[in-house]
């Protein structure tokens, strides 16, 4: 029996986390949420019995501290496996090349809030606010949703030079992993930063500009990897971050890996 929390588990790649790991009747699946209300997890409360709905959100510590006080009360004041998915950019701001960003304060730190609200300074708030539970855990994993967008030899081998301010982000959270993973190491926890590859997540039918946004960056990451096809579905990018979470141990802490296992293949 295992007991997993995910944040921003309402939509995509966190809902479909929910999903596979309540599969199992012998999981305790805590499902962290901005609205317990909405329609697009709620039934996953009605559909299984061993799915926990907890308000929560990413951006705000006092509610992250809440969230972990109910977690607490469900499992007995354990957690085996904390995966942070909780993620929030600026749309309008992601084609924009660095030079194009807006050259002001204000503009600039709106445009970053997002991604760092969730990525950097959610990613503390979440890891610190559930770490009593961890530490009392069996598995003792933490797990922060990455992307292979902050990797440097993707980037230049692709030639992606717009979503930045995620990119950032994400490179930033990689580095927090890699803190974390050290000193925590002595307590036996294991912390890593898991890309889940090129996802389609997307809700309905995608507008043309989505359409001719996707096929331009197949292109240039078929220059990373020449047999990519186009995205992959959420459910099978969480099936291999599944295994790739099972197999984290010592090694591989503090690293960026793929959901293939590796940071060799990131698509």
């Amino acid at each position: 029996m295992s007991s997993y929390a995910i944040t921003g588990a309402s939509k995509g790649i966190g809902r479909e986390f929910v999903r596979q790991l309540a599969a199992n009747t012998a999981n305790t699946v805590l499902a962290i949420v901005r609205d317990p209300e909405s329609p697009d997890i709620s039934e996953f409360a009605f559909k299984y019995s061993n799915v926990h709905l907890i308000k929560g959100d990413a951006t705000d510590p006092k509610s992250l501290l809440e969230a972990a006080s109910a977690a607490a009360a469900i499992t007995g004041g354990t957690l085996d496996v904390l995966i942070h998915n909780s993620n929030a950019i600026d749309l309008a701001s992601t084609p924009l090349n660095p030079s194009q960003l807006p050259f002001d304060a204000e503009g600039l730190r709106v445009i970053f809030d997002k991604p760092f609200s969730t990525a950097i300074y959610g990613g503390i708030w979440t890891t610190n606010a559930f770490l009593p539970l961890i530490e009392k855990g069996a598995q003792k994993k933490i797990v922060h949703i990455s992307s292979a967008m902050a990797e440097s030899q993707l980037i230049k081998k692709s030639g992606v030079s717009y979503a930045v301010p995620y990119s950032v982000a994400k490179a930033g959270m990689n580095v927090q992993v890699a803190k974390y993973a050290v000193e925590l190491a002595p307590k036996g926890i294991k912390v890593l930063a898991l890309s889940p590859g090129w996802v389609d997540t997307w809700e309905g039918e995608k507008p043309p500009e989505v359409l001719q946004a996707h096929e331009a960056m197949l292109k240039q990451f078929q220059a990373v990897q020449p047999d990519l096809k186009g995205q992959i579905s959420s459910e099978e990018s969480v099936r291999k971050c599944l295994q790739v979470i099972e197999r984290l141990d010592a090694e591989t802490s503090g690293l960026l890996l793929s959901q293939h296992g590796n940071a060799t293949r990131w698509l």
